[in-house]
């Protein structure tokens, strides 16, 4: 005969299971939270896009009702660009937002290139001079820069309107610190093969800072497309509005449009969410390499 003997849990083997049970559950908490965020978030995107598909009386109309009559009421989106020049605006965002890229990316790779690979007099306190400009508040700066360019003839130019993005400071340090993280040997390697310093920023290092590019372009993107000071400053015809500047035309000062204001800013919005979904695995991978986090 067999006797079976049950043992009771023992305190070493009953925490490892406890400690599971709380992580699964503090997890499950963070899931909430961050669903629920996401949730408050979402809430006035839903609102503005809803708000699109409305004609003006059911925008105006009270008690507040959240769903269109209409889900194919696409009047709204007609209207902008058949009343107004809003494909306009459009172009001349692209096109301030692109100069402001480019030119910004450039100075920022050359900028960043000899900050990591040069060794000069005072190196680190111009670096820390540079790094110091973030803590400058834009609006600061208007003033100055509008003297700036006014006095230059820039004003009502597109030239004019990119000038603030011209040059950007985040641009020179995220690429600096990715810069560092390769190894130094690829410049020697290629100083002794005899390439030019143009070329080996170029050809060598260039390719390997792709990921910290391409979260400096999501940003850039995001900041000079939404800028709306500066260019309604300097835009002095209508011509030369942008898509922020272009949406104060349908607020006035007695009545505002908000059915094409809402269909506005979601056209708006488009760019910048197809560049980000297209670019997003490329963000992640270099804000993690850059240690801007």
């Amino acid at each position: 005969m067999t006797t079976t003997i049950i043992r009771p849990e023992t305190k070493g083997t009953s925490q490892p299971a406890q400690r599971r049970i709380r992580f699964r559950w503090s997890l499950l908490l963070i899931k909430i939270a961050l669903i629920a965020g996401g949730v408050v978030l979402l809430v006035p995107l839903a609102w503005v896009a809803l708000s699109s598909l409305k004609r003006p009386d059911e925008i105006l109309q009270l008690p507040v009702k959240w769903l269109p009559e209409n889900f194919f009421n696409f009047s709204n989106y007609v209207q902008l660009f058949a009343q107004y020049d809003f494909g306009r605006y459009i172009a001349n965002s692209f096109l301030v937002t692109g100069i402001g890229i480019i030119t910004s990316l450039v100075i920022a790779l050359f900028a960043a290139y000899a900050f990591a690979y040069y060794q000069f007099p005072f190196k680190e306190p111009i670096f820390l001079l540079v790094l110091a400009l973030f803590m400058v508040p834009q609006e600061a700066l208007v003033i100055p820069m509008f003297l700036m360019v006014s006095g230059a003839g820039l004003n009502n130019t597109y030239i004019g309107m990119a000038f603030p993005d011209l040059f950007t400071v985040l641009g020179v340090y995220l690429l600096r610190q990715f810069m560092e993280g390769i190894p130094y040997s690829y410049v020697e390697a290629a100083r002794m093969d005899g390439a030019s310093e143009f070329r080996i920023m170029t050809r060598v290092i260039t390719p390997m800072v792709a990921p910290a590019i391409v979260v400096f372009i999501i940003i850039k993107f995001m900041f000079t497309w939404n800028t709306f000071l500066w260019p309604m400053l300097i835009a002095q015809d209508e011509k030369m509005y942008t898509v922020t500047v272009g949406l104060v035309n349908f607020a006035g000062s007695e009545f505002n449009q908000w059915n094409l204001i809402n269909a506005a800013t979601m056209i708006s919005m488009i760019p910048t969410i197809i560049l980000f979904i297209t670019l997003q695995r490329y963000l992640v991978r270099g804000v993690a390499m850059s240690g801007m986090k």
